[in-house]
């Protein structure tokens, strides 16, 4: 049975401990915010901040949503574990795709840390052996 892409984004957002909310009332309480924005002659720009009030224009604001996704994965390897995204954005920017790619790129470590945690209950045992299975990890005591 193979795991589906919803269950992947769980899986990696619980081992990654990740928090994504739509909620703007949790605006001041994540680490980093990806929104859409308008300019003053009307077009939209796309922003990915870690500083609540004040965008770094420079540094911040992208003219392209296509550099999101990439953006969410580079400050997730950096640390930040918590983000406030606008739904639209998650959706039209297929941000679960980018969680599941984490998902693929952590595989190995998911499965070792469910291993040598067995009281953690981040996967099954059915989902463990599918996923030994299918990205063909060997088992290091063999």
């Amino acid at each position: 049975m193979e795991i589906s892409e919803k269950r992947m984004v769980e899986i990696v957002k619980d081992y990654l401990d990740l928090y994504i909310t739509h909620d703007t009332s949790n605006w001041s309480n994540v680490d980093c915010r990806i929104y859409n924005e308008s300019t003053a002659d009307s077009y939209d720009v796309f922003v990915v901040t870690e500083h609540q009030d004040t965008p770094i224009i420079c540094e911040d604001v992208f003219y392209y949503d296509h550099d999101l996704c990439n953006e969410l994965k580079e400050r997730i390897r950096y640390g930040v574990r918590s983000f406030y995204i606008e739904e639209y954005l998650y959706e039209d920017c297929y941000m679960e795709d980018s969680l599941c790619e984490l998902f693929h790129d952590n595989a190995e470590e998911i499965v070792q840390y469910q291993k040598d945690n067995p009281g953690v209950n981040l996967i099954t045992t059915t989902e463990l052996n599918d996923i030994i299975e299918e990205y063909g990890i060997e088992d290091e005591e063999e």
